[in-house]
């Protein structure tokens, strides 16, 4: 792996972006470059559980941050460019560069939803790495998000709308993600979308939806604290009543108690 000197990555990133009107040649010198700063020790070691099962660079972290911020600029310039590139890198077989390929995506400037929501739709495959799946529907929606929320909402109540479980789940890691966006002013709509979640939760999404609860505290934890109260009001599932106790702590003591003598009744 070469050292990381930020004036030299300033200078390759810079020479990578000459490159930005020609995708299959923008490919091949992204490759170049994180190859050359690949940590290839941690690439033959045991891949932790939330860690991506597919090959990885394990670039440092100033490599990606000098790559996405010279990124921004030129996307913000030339939209179409960035998504030929977008779909170029999402050929490649490893995290970082498909990664990249979903920062792109997530800040695109978008004048039709059907730009994101298309290649969610082509990219989100069964055999899709997990990590990926969850980077794709959190960082790669941002400017779906922000700039088409109904359609957002859509995509997030499509997956929740699935049979299998791991979908599900994934669809509630979405919803938390994009919970916390700093632009996200739409807390009725987690609440529609989680309810009937919340109302008989499933052993297969509870730590997701933990997740959901403590990011909803957070970021509201009043309005959170009544919404769980109206919960536990027409659950008759014991398991939300578990999950919701599990959940307190994430809480100030007010809510806490409300929330107590509620779980009591």
């Amino acid at each position: 792996m070469t050292a990381v000197n930020p004036t030299r990555l300033r200078y390759q990133v810079n020479g990578l972006m000459a490159y930005f009107s020609s995708p299959v040649e923008f490919h091949q010198k992204l490759q170049g470059i994180f190859g050359l700063y690949a940590n290839y020790a941690l690439r033959r070691s045991t891949p932790a559980p939330a860690r991506p099962l597919i090959p990885m660079y394990h670039l440092p972290h100033p490599v990606l941050r000098q790559l996405n911020a010279d990124l921004k600029s030129r996307i913000a310039a030339d939209p179409a460019a960035a998504l030929a590139i977008a779909d170029e890198l999402w050929t490649d077989a490893t995290y970082e560069v498909k990664h990249t390929a979903i920062f792109i995506l997530g800040i695109l400037p978008l004048d039709n939803p059907n730009t994101i929501l298309d290649r969610v739709q082509t990219w989100l495959t069964p055999d899709l790495d997990q990590v990926l799946k969850l980077d794709l529907l959190s960082i790669g929606t941002r400017s779906l998000q922000d700039s088409f929320p109904e359609e957002w909402e859509s995509l997030i109540h499509s997956l929740l709308s699935q049979s299998e479980p791991e979908m599900i789940a994934l669809g509630i890691e979405a919803l938390t993600e994009g919970l916390k966006q700093p632009n996200f002013q739409n807390l009725p709509v987690v609440f529609r979308l989680a309810g009937p979640f919340l109302r008989e939760p499933h052993s297969a999404f509870t730590r997701d939806l933990k997740g959901l609860i403590d990011a909803l505290a957070h970021y509201s934890p009043k309005e959170t604290g009544y919404f769980l109260k109206q919960t536990l009001s027409v659950s008759t599932s014991p398991e939300t009543t578990r999950l919701i106790k599990e959940c307190l702590s994430s809480f100030p003591e007010e809510v806490q108690a409300d929330l107590k003598a509620a779980i009591k009744k």
